[in-house]
């Protein structure tokens, strides 16, 4: 019998699903910017007030503004004007630095705190518009797409068989509900279902053996940036992210498994030259 909590999640699940893939195929390069840097200040918004919760004393206008600086720099960089894109890191690096250093209260620690999600929410975010728009002509959207279906399988696979035969704790202390046996299964879910979309719709991109080594690396990275959300949120002492989207918990909940993996399958795909 599904459960309650499983039921909503299906229920709003499905909606969003379909928003993701028409972000993917449908949304054109402006609508898709709007877009993205919408979904970065939602999560930057979830980042500040989880830190909040742990009162680190983070200013939201900073936050915000260190984000803008990230793209206006990227976008700088990708048209060629890298004097200006380093002006602007410098401005950025310059800010963070004397607020950092002017706030008496753990200022040893803001600095990390305001450089961190540059890194780890920023960057992704950079990188699933240069997959869209900046890679291979007409396959980037199969290639963000690619991510999202292995990602979902390993999520869907883990849950049912670390529900069925999970008995070894994966990180008892970051997330006890994780086991060995889900996280194996999820693999396991990727790999499968990876392979099946590769057959079906792209094999013209991933030859076998490179698509298996891709699929369980990035599959890894994507159980690696659940526990680090999972981390983080255990050190502001939240359970969701925020209340956003009912059954799922907020946007950083939904996301997080791409914070990590979309850097490392950036990399894979250069490595490979899948894209160049």
């Amino acid at each position: 019998m599904i459960s309650k909590n499983l039921s909503l999640r299906i229920m709003t699940g499905l909606p969003l699903a379909a928003a993701a893939i028409w972000y993917i195929f449908g949304a054109n390069e402006i609508i898709f910017r709007v877009i993205t840097v919408c979904i970065g200040f939602i999560a930057y918004y979830e980042y500040g007030s989880a830190l909040k919760s742990k009162k680190v004393p983070v200013w939201f206008p900073l936050l915000f503004l260190s984000l803008i600086l990230s793209f206006i720099s990227f976008w700088l960089f990708l048209t060629d004007r890298n004097e200006a894109a380093l002006v602007s890191l410098l401005v950025l690096t310059a800010l963070i630095t004397l607020f950092s250093i002017s706030n008496n209260a753990r200022r040893h620690k803001l600095f990390f705190w305001y450089l961190f999600p540059i890194l780890w929410i920023g960057l992704p975010l950079i990188i699933v518009y240069l997959l869209r728009f900046r890679v291979i002509e007409g396959k980037g959207s199969q290639l963000i797409f690619f991510l999202v279906w292995i990602a979902a399988f390993n999520d869907i696979a883990a849950y049912f068989g670390g529900k069925r035969f999970g008995k070894r704790p994966l990180a008892p202390i970051i997330s006890p509900k994780k086991t060995i046996e889900g996280s194996a299964f999820g693999i396991l879910g990727g790999l499968i279902f990876g392979l099946l979309l590769i057959f079906v719709w792209m094999n013209d991109l991933f030859p076998v053996w490179k698509a298996v080594f891709i699929i369980v690396l990035v599959v890894i990275a994507a159980q690696a940036g659940d526990l680090i959300e999972s981390k983080f949120k255990r050190y502001c002492g939240i359970k969701d992210s925020s209340g956003l989207i009912p059954g799922h918990g907020g946007l950083l909940d939904r996301i997080d498994a791409f914070l990590l993996s979309l850097p490392l399958y950036f990399g894979l795909l250069y490595m490979f030259r899948i894209i160049y």
